[in-house]
Protein backbone atom coordinates (compact mmCIF):
# COMPACT_ATOMS: atom_id res chain seq x y z
CA UNK A 1 0.00 0.00 0.00
CA UNK A 2 2.87 2.38 0.82
CA UNK A 3 4.36 1.85 -2.64
CA UNK A 4 1.02 2.58 -4.26
CA UNK A 5 0.77 5.95 -2.51
CA UNK A 6 4.36 6.72 -3.37
CA UNK A 7 3.82 5.74 -7.00
CA UNK A 8 0.67 7.83 -7.21
CA UNK A 9 2.54 10.81 -5.75
CA UNK A 10 5.39 10.37 -8.24
CA UNK A 11 2.91 10.12 -11.11
CA UNK A 12 1.20 13.32 -9.90
CA UNK A 13 4.57 15.09 -9.73
CA UNK A 14 5.47 13.91 -13.23
CA UNK A 15 2.11 15.10 -14.60
CA UNK A 16 2.63 18.50 -13.00
CA UNK A 17 6.14 18.73 -14.47
CA UNK A 18 4.84 17.81 -17.91
CA UNK A 19 2.06 20.43 -17.64
CA UNK A 20 4.60 23.06 -16.61
CA UNK A 21 6.84 22.13 -19.54
CA UNK A 22 3.94 22.37 -21.98
CA UNK A 23 2.98 25.79 -20.60
CA UNK A 24 6.60 26.95 -20.76
CA UNK A 25 6.94 25.84 -24.39
CA UNK A 26 3.65 27.51 -25.34
CA UNK A 27 4.80 30.68 -23.58
CA UNK A 28 8.14 30.62 -25.40
CA UNK A 29 6.36 30.49 -28.76
CA UNK A 30 4.12 33.45 -27.84
CA UNK A 31 6.74 35.81 -26.45
CA UNK A 32 9.40 37.53 -28.53
CA UNK A 33 12.96 36.61 -27.46
CA UNK A 34 13.69 40.13 -26.09
CA UNK A 35 10.51 40.18 -24.01
CA UNK A 36 11.20 36.64 -22.80
CA UNK A 37 14.73 37.57 -21.71
CA UNK A 38 13.39 40.63 -19.90
CA UNK A 39 10.77 38.55 -18.02
CA UNK A 40 13.35 35.96 -17.03
CA UNK A 41 15.66 38.72 -15.78
CA UNK A 42 12.82 40.18 -13.69
CA UNK A 43 12.26 36.86 -11.96
CA UNK A 44 15.91 36.10 -11.35
CA UNK A 45 16.51 39.56 -9.95
CA UNK A 46 13.70 39.53 -7.41
CA UNK A 47 15.89 41.21 -4.83
CA UNK A 48 15.38 44.52 -6.64
CA UNK A 49 11.59 44.16 -6.64
CA UNK A 50 8.95 44.91 -4.08
CA UNK A 51 6.90 41.97 -2.81
CA UNK A 52 3.58 40.97 -4.26
CA UNK A 53 1.18 38.77 -2.28
CA UNK A 54 -1.07 36.06 -3.64
CA UNK A 55 -3.80 34.65 -1.40
CA UNK A 56 -5.35 31.91 -3.55
CA UNK A 57 -3.36 29.13 -1.80
CA UNK A 58 -4.31 30.09 1.78
CA UNK A 59 -4.73 26.92 3.83
CA UNK A 60 -8.07 27.16 5.65
CA UNK A 61 -8.14 23.67 7.16
CA UNK A 62 -4.69 22.53 8.25
CA UNK A 63 -2.74 22.91 11.47
CA UNK A 64 -1.62 26.41 10.45
CA UNK A 65 -5.01 27.50 9.17
CA UNK A 66 -6.00 31.10 8.63
CA UNK A 67 -9.37 30.24 10.14
CA UNK A 68 -8.09 30.38 13.73
CA UNK A 69 -7.47 34.11 14.04
CA UNK A 70 -9.79 36.90 15.05
CA UNK A 71 -10.45 40.04 13.02
CA UNK A 72 -8.01 42.11 15.09
CA UNK A 73 -5.15 39.69 14.33
CA UNK A 74 -5.99 39.61 10.62
CA UNK A 75 -5.89 43.43 10.51
CA UNK A 76 -2.52 43.38 12.26
CA UNK A 77 -1.12 40.90 9.73
CA UNK A 78 -2.45 42.87 6.75
CA UNK A 79 -0.83 46.02 8.15
CA UNK A 80 2.50 44.19 8.47
CA UNK A 81 2.22 42.92 4.91
CA UNK A 82 1.63 46.53 3.84
CA UNK A 83 4.78 47.55 5.71
CA UNK A 84 6.76 44.85 3.88
CA UNK A 85 5.59 46.32 0.57
CA UNK A 86 7.70 49.41 1.23
CA UNK A 87 10.90 47.33 1.01
CA UNK A 88 12.42 45.23 -1.76
CA UNK A 89 12.93 41.51 -1.43
CA UNK A 90 16.64 42.21 -1.12
CA UNK A 91 16.01 44.45 1.90
CA UNK A 92 13.64 41.92 3.45
CA UNK A 93 16.01 38.96 3.03
CA UNK A 94 19.22 40.74 3.98
CA UNK A 95 17.96 41.84 7.41
CA UNK A 96 19.32 38.94 9.49
CA UNK A 97 17.68 40.24 12.70
CA UNK A 98 14.30 40.08 11.00
CA UNK A 99 14.84 36.47 9.95
CA UNK A 100 12.83 36.19 6.71
CA UNK A 101 14.35 33.63 4.36
CA UNK A 102 13.92 30.63 2.07
CA UNK A 103 13.93 27.15 3.65
CA UNK A 104 14.36 23.76 1.96
CA UNK A 105 11.32 21.53 2.49
CA UNK A 106 13.54 18.42 2.69
CA UNK A 107 15.41 19.95 5.65
CA UNK A 108 12.27 20.67 7.67
CA UNK A 109 12.36 19.14 11.17
CA UNK A 110 8.54 19.02 11.31
CA UNK A 111 7.11 15.98 9.44
CA UNK A 112 3.65 17.59 9.36
CA UNK A 113 4.94 20.09 6.79
CA UNK A 114 5.52 17.47 4.09
CA UNK A 115 2.29 15.69 5.01
CA UNK A 116 0.25 18.87 4.64
CA UNK A 117 1.96 19.80 1.36
CA UNK A 118 1.01 16.34 0.05
CA UNK A 119 -2.61 16.84 1.15
CA UNK A 120 -2.64 20.19 -0.66
CA UNK A 121 -1.01 18.55 -3.71
CA UNK A 122 1.93 20.93 -3.37
CA UNK A 123 4.49 18.25 -2.58
CA UNK A 124 6.44 19.06 -5.75
CA UNK A 125 7.85 22.28 -4.28
CA UNK A 126 11.40 22.33 -2.93
CA UNK A 127 11.38 25.54 -0.90
CA UNK A 128 9.11 27.63 1.27
CA UNK A 129 9.62 31.22 2.25
CA UNK A 130 9.43 32.08 5.95
CA UNK A 131 8.31 35.68 6.46
CA UNK A 132 8.85 36.78 10.06
CA UNK A 133 6.07 38.96 11.44
CA UNK A 134 7.25 39.15 15.07
CA UNK A 135 8.98 37.02 17.73
CA UNK A 136 7.46 33.61 16.97
CA UNK A 137 4.95 34.62 14.29
CA UNK A 138 5.64 33.59 10.71
CA UNK A 139 3.89 33.43 7.39
CA UNK A 140 4.95 30.60 5.11
CA UNK A 141 4.44 30.57 1.39
CA UNK A 142 5.83 29.69 -2.01
CA UNK A 143 8.05 32.36 -3.52
CA UNK A 144 7.81 32.56 -7.30
CA UNK A 145 9.67 35.46 -8.79
CA UNK A 146 8.75 38.34 -6.51
CA UNK A 147 5.30 36.96 -5.61
CA UNK A 148 4.79 35.18 -2.31
CA UNK A 149 1.93 32.70 -2.62
CA UNK A 150 0.87 32.65 1.01
CA UNK A 151 0.00 29.28 2.56
CA UNK A 152 0.17 29.28 6.34
CA UNK A 153 0.04 31.49 9.40
CA UNK A 154 2.28 30.09 12.14
CA UNK A 155 1.65 31.92 15.41
CA UNK A 156 3.95 29.71 17.50
CA UNK A 157 6.94 29.02 15.19
CA UNK A 158 5.93 25.36 14.83
CA UNK A 159 6.05 24.98 11.05
CA UNK A 160 9.82 25.24 11.25
CA UNK A 161 10.75 24.97 14.93
CA UNK A 162 14.24 25.97 16.00
CA UNK A 163 16.26 25.28 19.12
CA UNK A 164 16.92 28.92 20.10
Amino acid sequence: MGNTKKQAREERKNRKRQEKLKKAHAFQKQVEPKKQAKKLQEFTERKAHYPVWQFSLLDWEGTWSWDVMDIKKSHEILKKLGDFETRTWGEIESNKEEGSHLVKVDDCPNPQVKERLEQLELDDIDELFSLRLSGKERIFGILEGFTLKILWYDSEHKVWPCNK
